[in-house]
């Protein structure tokens, strides 16, 4: 379950990811997981992004470098690998699609869109349900700070 946790959250903020230059900044999710807030924040990182989400419980932090070509990359926490990749896709310069592998496989998706303000990302998440039996749908929002 905490696995699955993880991979909304890393997909919740995919939609920073576009042409015209990520917005660097933190971001804070509205409604926070049961753990506490989570905050991310967006760097240049040569000429893709570094994402690095800080969760309040336990001092976890999860990071990632993309290219934002949709090409799978590591995930990880506390500088460790989480047998987690993530592939950002850059559709135009308010969305982006996602998809979170674990082990190989593919555990989730979302299509993610940024206000025209650029203040909010609203972002629709794809998982499998328990057991296989379909897919659970979640909309989440992320405020920027």
């Amino acid at each position: 379950m905490r696995r699955n946790a993880i991979a909304v959250c890393l997909l919740g903020l995919t939609i920073l990811v576009h042409a015209d230059g990520l917005p660097t900044g933190t971001w804070v999710l509205r409604n926070p997981l049961p753990g506490g807030p989570i905050a991310l924040t967006v760097e240049a990182a040569g000429s893709g992004r570094k994402l690095t989400y800080k969760f309040a419980e336990a001092d976890k932090v999860m990071t990632l470098v993309t290219q934002l070509d949709g090409k799978d990359v590591p995930v990880l926490l506390n500088g460790q690998p989480t047998g987690q990749t993530m592939a950002i896709k850059q559709i135009d310069a308010r969305h982006v699609f996602a998809v979170i592998k674990f082990q190989g496989n593919d555990a989730s998706n979302s299509k993610s869109e940024l206000s025209a303000d650029g203040r909010v990302l609203k972002v629709e998440n794809m998982t499998p349900a328990a057991g296989g039996a379909g897919q659970v749908f979640q909309v989440e929002y992320w405020d920027k700070k």
